[in-house]
């Protein structure tokens, strides 16, 4: 069976109220979650149930009032509460309310024209049969001494309440239910397994996705680096500064000339090289400029 843990109170709830309304026509809404009515004819006559539902429902059985009241073995004495009703005697929240409700008014249905012919002919025997038994037709056919022999044994009790029609379909209905609810349960036991898989499935695609953001992340702080070091401003004032450190290597080497501390030899070349490197270097700056300054031009 289905653990109850997969249902919350509220869930079982509307699936009883749901059931009221599949298996029962001209169902009105009173109060929502709380009061319903059932309309219904039974031998020509407009009839209703009035259910109640406690805020313990399910857990709490529904009080179930018949409209207007009648004589019946499951309504009781002096009132027009059902609470005889096999479906409400063995109620719990496994129950179908709409099932319940169904049962009673179909065994009103079957049951009211025997009942007004019974009140009509009060001089019959018959009348003086106590009302449980319309639940049990055969014991109308029995003698005393029979009834006393069913009273007396237990196994003829069980052999009428196993042939019971009442009983019999409450039992085939409430194994249909059984059935209904397994499948429901190992569907459901199915559907658990497959949303397992995808659950698995979408967190290893989540981490995928979080180790591709640390890869990209470290990527764009690289190429953020080697776009600042290759960007062509900045490689210009790298060269124009080179080029001004030539200038200045040039010029320390001429004031230690004029000082004595370098032969002529040495400071001609020394300083042809500085000086060459120089004017290399400003050459390159100013070619640069000209082209970034044709590029700022194309893109404005």
């Amino acid at each position: 069976m289905l653990p109850r843990s997969y249902y919350s109170e509220q869930d079982i709830k509307k699936r009883q109220i749901d059931t009221l309304k599949i298996f029962n026509e001209h169902v009105t809404e009173l109060q929502p979650e709380a009061e319903y009515r059932v309309d219904f004819a039974a031998d020509g006559k407009n009839m209703n149930l009035n259910i109640i539902l406690s805020p313990e429902f399910p857990n709490e059985k529904p009080a179930i009032f018949v409209n207007p009241p009648i004589h019946h073995p499951w309504v009781g004495e002096n009132s027009n509460q059902v609470i005889g009703a096999p479906g409400l005697l063995n109620y719990t929240q496994h129950s179908d309310l709409g099932r319940v409700v169904q049962a009673i008014i179909r065994e009103f249905q079957k049951s009211l024209p025997n009942l007004q012919t019974d009140e009509k002919c009060n001089d019959s025997p018959q009348s003086h049969v106590s009302a449980q038994s319309l639940m049990f037709p055969d014991l109308n056919e029995l003698t005393i001494d029979e009834l006393q022999e069913i009273a007396d044994n237990p196994d003829l009790q069980d052999k009428l309440l196993q042939n019971n029609p009442a009983l019999v379909e409450l039992e085939l209905e409430t194994e249909e239910l059984m059935g209904s609810i397994e499948q429901i349960a190992q569907d459901n036991l199915a559907k658990q397994r497959t949303l397992d898989k995808l659950k698995s499935e979408v967190i290893d695609r989540i981490s995928t996705i979080v180790q591709m953001k640390i890869n990209y992340e470290e990527l764009n702080r690289k190429h953020q680096r080697l776009a600042d070091m290759y960007d062509p401003h900045r490689i210009r004032e790298c060269v124009r500064g080179a080029a001004l450190r030539a200038d200045e290597d040039a010029e320390m080497i001429a004031e230690q000339f004029l000082h004595g501390n370098l032969p002529v030899e040495v400071f001609i070349s020394k300083f042809a090289e500085k000086r060459a490197l120089g004017q290399a270097r400003r050459a390159r700056e100013e070619r640069l400029a000209h082209q970034l300054a044709q590029l700022d031009r194309a893109t404005t």
